[in-house]
């Protein structure tokens, strides 16, 4: 049972005389190896609605955080600047609890959680679960980044036994061997992986490494994750080790156990990032991805534009497969959700717009699915294709005409 006490007015504050530090201090912070160091730290609040600059001392570090003497309480949930000034490094961290101490001046033990968890503190030889942590750990002093709120911020998008997507600002680059921490109420698992997909400013697909053990662990956090339906907390540090240029083992693809996630994560990267996102909610809603065959071929396409123009011109597919089509060239403004007409062979069908991609020099390209579940337009492409189709291939001008 946690003993957090928030901030009260002095008149308000009970006595605290049955609550020794060393009782109190065990709580400040609990997700990895504690060690009991005395750090002289000046804490300065970044809140302008509660000001704070005080020097203060720690009594207990780990990778997320710590607990530190202060001659003064702060208010739960205050954003904070940690200075260690004789190192000249600083990072940020909120106000987790503010517990009394009482004495005489009164003193206050205050838990911070480190916004970017890892070992902030320098210590040479820290324990092995402080592995997770970021890069931007530790910043010069007086160099504040713009965001320094969301450097360290991940949300699960999705996970599989192979892969998951996490949402970021600050994504790692491609082939960077990470370790994951994912946190639910009852456990915390550390899982290895690689990125293979990267995208600037919204997230990156990480490949699960073939360990002994880990797809066990894979299996209970997607079973934890599923009955309980928590959100677990998340920190992805990068691996310590060159493991990416030795050549990381992946999980291969298995016919008769496929992993749609762990292969969109594979072949995201050339995807537009619009067609990415729809395919990932698309496949979280357990919907598989159809097989898609890359040809260019001419078909007509008709519709209203959202100026409310009619649209009669033809354009060119990418790809297509049994549900619906890349296609590029689209001059005429579309948005996702717009019902558009393609034609072809004597064939007319009507498709929805999924997702667009403009392009000042080529045009529009959009992603379209057929309107009827049953559609056949593709049939004849992808029947000529065959399971032995090349990946790549070119068809003429079947422009509606025939």
């Amino acid at each position: 049972m946690s003993i957090v006490q928030p901030f009260l007015k002095a008149e308000e504050r009970a006595p605290a005389e049955s609550m020794g530090p060393s009782e109190t201090s065990q709580h400040a912070i609990r997700r990895s190896t504690r060690l009991p160091l005395e750090v002289p730290v000046h804490v300065v609040s970044v809140d302008a609605a509660f000001p704070f600059s005080e020097p203060c001392n720690t009594t207990l570090v780990n990778a997320h955080g710590c607990g530190l003497i202060s001659p003064r309480p702060l208010t739960l949930g205050t954003r904070v600047r940690i200075e260690i000034t004789s190192a000249r490094r600083h990072t940020l961290a909120r106000v987790t609890e503010v517990v009394p101490l009482g004495g005489d001046p009164e003193t206050w033990l205050i838990g911070l959680e480190l916004e970017v968890p890892g070992n902030f503190w320098g210590i040479e030889f820290a324990p092995a679960d402080w592995k997770v942590e970021e890069t931007i750990v530790a910043q010069p002093a007086g160099e504040e980044t713009s965001k320094p709120a969301k450097a360290g911020r991940w949300r699960l998008s999705d996970i599989s036994l192979g892969a998951c997507y996490l949402e970021s600002a600050t994504p790692f680059p491609i082939d960077t061997p990470v370790l994951i921490s994912f946190r639910t109420p009852d456990k915390e698992f550390l899982l290895d992986g690689v990125v293979r997909l990267s995208h600037l400013q919204v997230g990156m697909g990480v490949v699960f490494i073939r360990q002994e053990g880990q797809r066990r662990g894979v299996e209970e956090l997607i079973g934890q994750l599923t009955t309980n339906r928590e959100v677990p907390r998340i920190f992805v540090g990068r691996k310590e080790g060159d493991q990416a240029a030795h050549g990381v083992p992946e999980p291969p693809f298995d016919p008769e156990a496929p992993d749609s996630l762990l292969e969109l994560v594979l072949t995201g990267s050339a995807m537009p990032l619009p067609q990415f996102q729809y395919e990932l909610r698309q496949q979280r809603l357990g919907k598989r991805r159809d097989p898609r065959i890359d040809i260019e071929m001419a078909v007509l396409l008709t519709g209203v534009d959202v100026r409310g123009r009619p649209l009669d011109q033809r354009v060119t597919t990418v790809n297509v497969s049994e549900g619906g089509a890349l296609l590029k060239g689209i001059h005429g403004e579309l948005k996702a959700g717009d019902k558009v007409s393609l034609a072809r062979a004597g064939k007319v069908e009507e498709f929805r717009v999924a997702w667009v991609v403009d392009d000042v020099a080529m045009g529009a390209s959009i992603g379209v699915v057929a309107a009827n579940p049953d559609s056949s337009f593709w049939n004849a492409i992808l029947e000529a294709a065959g399971q032995s189709a090349p990946q790549s291939a070119k068809a003429g001008g079947n422009d509606g005409s025939e």
